[in-house]
């Protein structure tokens, strides 16, 4: 669900200046599993609340995220961490949620395949359920076989779960909710974000 992002953005290109506004959050504990690309301790952390069928989040992923992770995660100047958000509007949220924290548990390559093949997807799939055979397209059938027993553990709804807990406590409410760390300062961005945009600031970091 896409909403307009947060009024201290509209005046960039100052958004180094107003992340400098705000105070950073408390530490909090990162799960290395989430990490999508990067190492925990890069100059620059992002953490998403994602919900699989949002558009908007759809949007972020493949315009932003990607690119992101090409040209900062692969040299660890930014860590990528990913929150399952599933909105109670979307049918399939949970479920395509779920299909992603199973194959997160296999390994990156996996994780990252099913993300992509959810996202590019999402069309196809939030029309009718048909999450497994989108799934089934990008994984080898060992991995395909060890997704679908997880799919159904208690222990992945239970990540799911937490993750949702924890989107709640930073008043997480529209997908996607971005923060960005710059190991000072934080920024809490709404309803996704341009790259070039992303990219200034983060060059205003790490170079």
């Amino acid at each position: 669900m896409r909403i307009a992002r947060t009024n201290l953005l509209k005046s960039i290109p100052s958004l180094f200046a107003a992340i400098a506004l705000l105070p950073l959050a408390a530490a909090q504990e990162i799960n290395t599993e989430q990490i999508l690309g990067g190492r925990p301790d890069s100059p620059v952390r992002i953490e998403v609340f994602s919900d699989f069928q949002c558009p908007a989040c759809k949007n972020f992923y493949l315009d932003t995220v990607r690119q992101v992770l090409r040209e900062y995660a692969a040299e660890d100047k930014v860590c990528v961490i990913y929150h399952e958000f599933p909105l109670k509007m979307h049918q399939f949220s949970r479920l395509a949620a779920r299909y992603s924290l199973a194959a997160q548990r296999l390994g990156q390559r996996q994780w990252r395949a099913v993300m992509e093949a959810l996202y590019s997807n999402q069309s196809q799939w939030s029309l009718d359920g048909s999450i497994d055979a989108v799934v089934a397209k990008v994984l080898d059938l060992e991995d395909l076989k060890k997704v679908r027993k997880l799919v159904e553990d208690a222990t992945v709804n239970d990540s799911v779960n937490r993750d949702v807990t924890l989107g709640n406590q930073k008043e997480v409410n529209h997908t996607p909710t971005i923060f960005i760390y710059d190991g000072s300062k934080e920024q809490k961005v709404v309803g996704g974000l341009e790259y070039p945009l992303l990219k200034e600031y983060i060059d205003r970091i790490v170079k």
